[in-house]
Formats: structure tokens, C-alpha cells, sequence
């Protein structure tokens, strides 16, 4: 996203720093980037004559509260408990013309993401699926399982938050055998145990347009216009 959205190319050739907002070490983190890639960085100025400013960053370290907030979009960043260990981390509502989708990060069932959530027109939440028998033989996979939230938690995150559609992403899946296909029917079938209105198990390049035309979805996503 960084370094591929500055080179010349058409999903590229950005010529401002990367704006960049995130928990406590993303400067730090902005910051080391740059001197890891910076043979990369200097060789592509030099060579293929890419302004310097657009590998720049423009990043800050946020707090909980509103983070960011111009031409009617207000992002607001609310703190989610992934784990003990892994603090802060955080979820974000972005809001524009009434509208409000919800993200909600890394985190374990959070009942500040229901809170933040409540009517959202979409609430876009992690999920993870991990096949109990990799456990007997990678234990490490119990801690991993412990940082999500599992297909039932989710759908009592959703029963409360009443949104106008449920999107599943950063699906955390593994299986014994390994297979790269996450398996859809059995996310869905486990997530209705607690939930029944309306859901989408996200995909790369999936896109969603909030609109004041449609008044609501089918069980299975579907726009009912």
C-alpha cells in the first residue's frame, strides 16, 4: 500500500505523503519503514525520478475519541480488547451524512463494539474459525483464538447492535488438513445459532454503498430496494 501506491504506475504515482493514523509506534513504526526500504527508496528517485514526498508519511499516533474530522467525514476511534498483551487496539466509526459504518478491528467479543455500533448501516467485524484438532498439535493456535471472536460471539455482537448489515472480514481461519478456502456455509450456519438478520462474509475487492435508496436487506444480504 505504501511503497506500491508511490511507484509510477495506475493504481499507483502518489505524490503526497501517505496519511497514516494509528495506536501508540505507528510513528515509530512509519519511521523504521523508511530506513528499512531506503536503498529501494533512493534507487527509484534516482532512477525512475518518483518525488520524494510521495513516500513520505504523514502519520500520528491517536488516542481513543474523534481522530479525524473534515468535508463531513468524522472518524472516532474506540478502544477493543484484543487480548492483555496487545494494548491499545482499536476499532473506528466513521460517520458522513447520517450515515455510520462500523469497524471493529482486531479484538475478542467487545461489548463497546455493540455500544458503538447501535444502528450502524454497517458494521463491518473480524471472525475466527479454527479447527479444534490443530490445537493437539499447535498449541499456539489457542492463544490465537483467544485475540478473536468466534462465529457465536459475533452474532450476539450483532443481535444487539441491530445493524443494517453484518459484514464479516479479516476472517481468521486455519484447518487440519490446511486449505486455503474458508468455509462459508459452516461460518454462516454457526453465526445464525445467534443471529438472524443480515449478513455478508466479505471477499477481496468486495465494495459497499450506504444509500439513502435502499430500505434494507435480506436475510442473506441481499438489497431490497
Amino acid at each position: 500500500m505504501w511503497l506500491t501506491g508511490w511507484i509510477g504506475t495506475p493504481f499507483g504515482s502518489r505524490k503526497t505523503p501517505m496519511v497514516i493514523f494509528g495506536p501508540k509506534g505507528t510513528v515509530a513504526m512509519t519511521e523504521h519503514l523508511t530506513k528499512a526500504f531506503s536503498e529501494d527508496i533512493r534507487i527509484r528517485i534516482d532512477d525512475e525520478g518518483y518525488s520524494p514526498s510521495g513516500v513520505a508519511f504523514a502519520a500520528k499516533d491517536i488516542e481513543p475519541g474523534p481522530v479525524y474530522d473534515s468535508n463531513g467525514v468524522k472518524v472516532t476511534a474506540i478502544e477493543v480488547n484484543h487480548g492483555e498483551k496487545i494494548k491499545p487496539s482499536f476499532g473506528y466509526v466513521v460517520e458522513y451524512d447520517g450515515k455510520k459504518v462500523v469497524l471493529s478491528g482486531d479484538t475478542k467479543p467487545d461489548e463497546r463494539v455493540a455500544k458503538a455500533a447501535e444502528g450502524a448501516d454497517l458494521l463491518i467485524h473480524e471472525v475466527a474459525v479454527i479447527d479444534p484438532d490443530l490445537f493437539k498439535t499447535y498449541p499456539n493456535y489457542r492463544a490465537i483464538e483467544n485475540h478473536h471472536t468466534s462465529p457465536e460471539e459475533a452474532g450476539k455482537i450483532f443481535a444487539q447492535a441491530k445493524p443494517k448489515l453484518a459484514v464479516y472480514s479479516h476472517i481468521v481461519f486455519a484447518s487440519q488438513p490446511p486449505t486455503q478456502d474458508v468455509p462459508e456455509d459452516a461460518l454462516l450456519r454457526r453465526t445464525r445459532t445467534t443471529y438472524q438478520g443480515p449478513l455478508v462474509i466479505g471477499r477481496d475487492l468486495m465494495s459497499f454503498v450506504v444509500s439513502d435508496k435502499v430500505e434494507g436487506f435480506a436475510p442473506d444480504g441481499t438489497a431490497l430496494k
